[in-house]
């Protein structure tokens, strides 16, 4: 029986991220700091990481995109990126699962927890995503909001006590929205689990790589006339 490859990546904050699975097996998880320009090397970093698991492109049957919250233009480079590898090959399967998941997996929680992930929402706002640990498996409550301090101030004073976690790197900008007792509860995550995409077993593949979350959608204007 051939063996199945199964990919994730993703490219919603400062750094890219890759995963590769074999059938059940962690083969690979890698990052690499990608900002800017700098996204343009995203292709080459996936190629790097399939050649040194000696994998070849067309052999990833099974592709997961970071679907955020995160940067417009870095979920959509990645998105697209993966839409072109698998454009007109009906046997792959492709999907997007919330890069919640991947910064909620880092944390060591029980059947039941809700873990509120933060992301910095820029313009003195952050985002909150919350994720269940449901039987083991990290699934979206579809709780999320973009708030200011003052919205901050409120939800966390009402809401019911939960994990909080933010990437370490957006830690800062987050902290100057919430009072103290609330971030001292936020737990530092250094790095995104991406392999915990790749073995999401929550979200199905519908081959629809159109579902992100941005943190700050592009804005078109009309011409001026």
């Amino acid at each position: 029986m051939n063996a199945r490859y199964a990919a994730a990546i993703d490219l919603s904050g400062r750094s890219a991220g890759f995963a590769l699975m074999k059938d059940q097996e962690l083969l690979c998880a890698a990052s690499r700091p990608m900002r800017g320009r700098d996204s343009a090397e995203l292709a080459d970093f996936v190629a790097e990481q399939l050649a040194a698991n000696g994998v070849e492109l067309a052999e990833v049957s099974d592709w997961t995109v970071g679907s955020g919250p995160g940067s417009f233009t870095g979920l959509r480079l990645a998105a697209a990126l993966v839409a072109g590898w698998t454009f007109g090959r009906e046997a792959l399967r492709t999907r997007c699962v919330p890069t919640a998941v991947a910064l909620a997996a880092r944390l060591e929680t029980a059947n039941g927890d809700r873990i509120g992930c933060l992301f910095d929402g820029r313009n003195r706002e952050l985002i909150y995503f919350e994720v269940e640990n449901f039987g083991g498996e990290l699934v979206p409550t579809g709780e999320s909001r973009v708030l200011n301090k003052e919205q901050a101030a409120e939800f966390f004073r009402t809401c019911p006590d939960r994990h909080l976690a933010a990437l370490s790197v957006e830690l800062p900008a987050i902290q100057l929205l919430l009072d103290d007792g609330t971030a001292a509860k936020v737990k530092p995550v250094e790095e995104l689990d991406i392999a915990a995409l790749a073995a999401c077993g929550y979200r199905k593949f519908d081959n629809d790589l159109t579902d992100l979350v941005y943190i700050r959608p592009a804005v078109f204007t009309a011409p001026v006339q």
